[in-house]
C-alpha cells in the first residue's frame, strides 16, 4: 500500500465521542450473550447506522464483511462514505466484544467495493488492546500502531482468477470447474495475509497473538522506513515479511527485509545491514515486551540483499532492548 493510501486508511480510528460510549459501556450490566453475537453486530449495524453486514466467527476471532458501492473515490483514495461506514462497523464490533460473554481475542472488519470485488481493505484489531486503549494503559499513537490495516488484492480472487484461464486452456467442461475449485482451490487460510471475503464465501481464520504479533511488527518496520530520515533518505524499502514459525524444536520470528542502498551512501553494506538489524530487533523488543508474550524463543532477521541474517534468542532480545547488550556483541 502507498503511503497516501497509508494515510487514508489510517484515519479509520474511533473518534473520541465513540471511545467515551464505549468507556461508559465497560463494566455495565448489559451484555451480548455469545449465541447471539452475530445477530447483535447485524442488528446494530442496520438499525443504527443501515448498513448491512455479514459476520463470522473462527474460533476467537470475529469477523465482519461489509460491501460498499464507493470504496474508492476518484483519484483512488479511501472516500469520506466508506471511511465513516467503515468506522461505524468497526465502533459496533467494537462495543459488542467488549460486552460479550464470549471469548473474543481479535475482530476483522473486511470492505470491499460490489463494483470491484477485488480490492479489499482488511482490519484486524485486538480486544485486549481496545481495552488497555480505554484504561489509559496505552497512548492513542501505540494503538494506532497495533492495528492491522491494509488495502489489497483478495488472494482468493488473485488465485481462482489464474485456475479458470487454466480450465479455459483445457477446455474443461464448465459444469466440472466449480465442483474441481471447491475441492481443491477454495481452502481455508493458513496466514493473515489470506484473509478475505469472496464469491460469497468467508476465508478467515482462528488469529493467534504470535502471528499477529510478527504481523504488527512488519508493519512497524515499513513504517519506521518511511518516517525516519536516515532510513528514508539511505533506503529504498522493496518489501518486508514477519512470520513466527517453529523450527529445530524452537518458537522464531522470523523477519525477511529487503531494502535497496542509496547510491550517494557513504557506509558500507556491513554497516547498512547492522543498521536495519538493529532497527528491526529494537521493534520486535519492544512490541514482545508490550503484549508481555513470552511464547517464542528468539528473533531471527534476515537481509535479503546482503544475504546476511542475525539471530538472537529472548533473553538476548529484552538485554538488547534494555541497552544491556549491543548489537556487535550478539554473534552475526
Amino acid at each position: 500500500m502507498s503511503p497516501r493510501h497509508k494515510s487514508q486508511v489510517r484515519m479509520l480510528i474511533l473518534p473520541v465521542s465513540c471511545v467515551l460510549c464505549l468507556v461508559s459501556l465497560i463494566g455495565c450490566t448489559a451484555t451480548y450473550p455469545q449465541d447471539r453475537i452475530k445477530e447483535s453486530i447485524i442488528k446494530i449495524c442496520k438499525e443504527e447506522y443501515k448498513s448491512d453486514v455479514l459476520v463470522e466467527t473462527s474460533g476467537r476471532t470475529m469477523v465482519i464483511y461489509l460491501p460498499l458501492s464507493d470504496l474508492m473515490d476518484y483519484s483512488f483514495a479511501l472516500s469520506k462514505t466508506a471511511s465513516d461506514k467503515i468506522n461505524d462497523v468497526i465502533f459496533s464490533a467494537a462495543r459488542v466484544a467488549l460486552s460479550t460473554d464470549a471469548k473474543i481475542d481479535f475482530y476483522c472488519v473486511i470492505a470491499h467495493d460490489v463494483k470491484m470485488p477485488e480490492l479489499q481493505i482488511i482490519i484486524i484489531k485486538s480486544v485486549e488492546d481496545v481495552r488497555r486503549l480505554f484504561a489509559n494503559d496505552i497512548s492513542r499513537g501505540e494503538y494506532m500502531k497495533r492495528m492491522l490495516i491494509d488495502l489489497r488484492w483478495s488472494p482468493q480472487a488473485k488465485k481462482e482468477q489464474v485456475v479458470k484461464e487454466i480450465f479455459s486452456k483445457m477446455n474443461l467442461d464448465p459444469k466440472w470447474q466449480d465442483q474441481v475449485m471447491a475441492d481443491f482451490f477454495r481452502s481455508e487460510p493458513t496466514s493473515l495475509g489470506d484473509i478475505g471475503y469472496w464469491g460469497n464465501k468467508f476465508y478467515i481464520k482462528d488469529i493467534t497473538l504470535a502471528e499477529f504479533l510478527a504481523e504488527q511488527i512488519a508493519n512497524r518496520v515499513k513504517l519506521e522506513f518511511r518516517e525516519d530520515k536516515d532510513l528514508k533518505e539511505n533506503f529504498l524499502l522493496k518489501a518486508v515479511k514477519g512470520v513466527y514459525i517453529s523450527r529445530n524444536g524452537k518458537h522464531l520470528f522470523r523477519f525477511e527485509v529487503y531494502a535497496e542502498r542509496s547510491a550517494s551512501g557513504t557506509t558500507s553494506a556491513i554497516e547498512d545491514s547492522d543498521k536495519i538489524f538493529g532497527m528491526v530487533l529494537s521493534i520486535a523488543a519492544h512490541v514482545t515486551h508490550g503484549y508481555h508474550f513470552n511464547d517464542y524463543d528468539g528473533v531471527e532477521v534476515f537481509d535479503q540483499k546482503e544475504g546476511r541474517s542475525i539471530e538472537v534468542n529472548s533473553q538476548e532480545l529484552e538485554a538488547f532492548r534494555t541497552k544491556k547488550l549491543r548489537l556487535n556483541e550478539i554473534g552475526i
